[in-house]
């Protein structure tokens, strides 16, 4: 499910994010290829929705971290275009 828009996806549909340890808890971070281990949140892949995620902290707040990786949301930006082409 989407911590965006809260629809239901096919796994293979969504973007898996994780948590990396930091000296201050925890940091939000993009599992690219799905092998990160622990807890994850899902978002599909589109954008607005990722922003919406961020923006209303749902999936800091699935996950339980403190921030989210300062280029996060460049890095999904540029992963939603390579999935395009």
């Amino acid at each position: 499910m989407c911590t965006g828009c809260g629809e239901r996806f096919a796994k293979a549909a969504l973007v898996r994010f994780t948590v990396r340890a930091t000296g201050t808890g925890g940091e939000l971070t993009l599992d690219r290829d799905g092998s990160g281990g622990g807890r994850g949140g899902y978002v599909c892949r589109n954008l607005e929705c990722f922003n919406r995620a961020l923006d209303k902290k749902s999936l800091i707040r699935r996950l339980g971290v403190k921030s989210e990786h300062p280029e996060l949301r460049e890095e999904f930006a540029r992963l939603i275009e390579a999935c395009r082409k």
